[in-house]
């Protein structure tokens, strides 16, 4: 039996240990926690680590902590973006994650996709653009980028950031209104005029 493709059967497989689920389970998921991670620690280092811990977190629970009943109704988004957020943040906390040199530094600008160069210089003016918006982004509280990560760049429906932040829907509106003005300000400077 061959690992599921819907990512909602997923923790059900891995359960199970049918073959090649957990790899399925880590392909899933391994690159959105990533990103998640990266923005609430600002280093990529500790980010992979936390995603290592928070799969195989995950691992143990699925395979020796819950019943079949319980993986089959898990909601999985917010389960494991909630595990990854908790160690971010346990993490930031720590005297020894704390890093002056970032990933960013290092970055060669080799790694990625390559692109036509014959695009008019479109993607040139989409890599500057992007580059903005992370740096304003860096200057956020780590609330407000965790917020706006959830919402825009994983485009999580406000329940399941509800369940991933332990904070209430209502609360969580008005954070990431308040968190999308403090990005506007951050952009204003940059030359950044269309609305966030």
């Amino acid at each position: 039996m061959l690992a599921p493709e819907n990512p909602s059967e997923l923790p059900l497989a891995v359960h199970r240990r049918e073959p090649g689920a957990f790899e399925r389970f880590v392909e899933c998921w391994e690159t959105p926690l990533y990103n998640y991670a990266l923005r609430l620690l600002g280093n990529a280092f500790d980010a992979q680590e936390v995603v290592q811990d928070a799969l195989l977190r995950a691992h143990k629970a699925l395979t020796l902590q819950y019943d079949e009943a319980r993986c089959r109704e898990l909601v999985v988004r917010p389960w494991l973006f909630r595990i990854a957020r908790n160690l971010s943040l346990n993490r930031r906390r720590g005297v020894w994650s704390r890093s002056d040199v970032t990933m960013t530094s290092f970055d060669d600008n080799r790694i990625g996709p390559f692109f036509a160069p014959d695009d008019g210089g479109r993607e040139l003016e989409r890599k500057e653009e992007a580059r903005r918006l992370e740096r304003a982004m860096a200057e956020l509280p780590t609330e407000s980028r965790e917020l706006i990560f959830l919402r825009f760049m994983e485009e999580m429906p406000y329940g399941e950031i509800a369940r991933t932040t332990g904070l209430s829907e209502t609360q969580l509106r008005g954070k990431v209104f308040r968190s999308l003005k403090l990005l506007r300000r951050a952009l204003e400077p940059r030359g950044v005029a269309h609305a966030v």
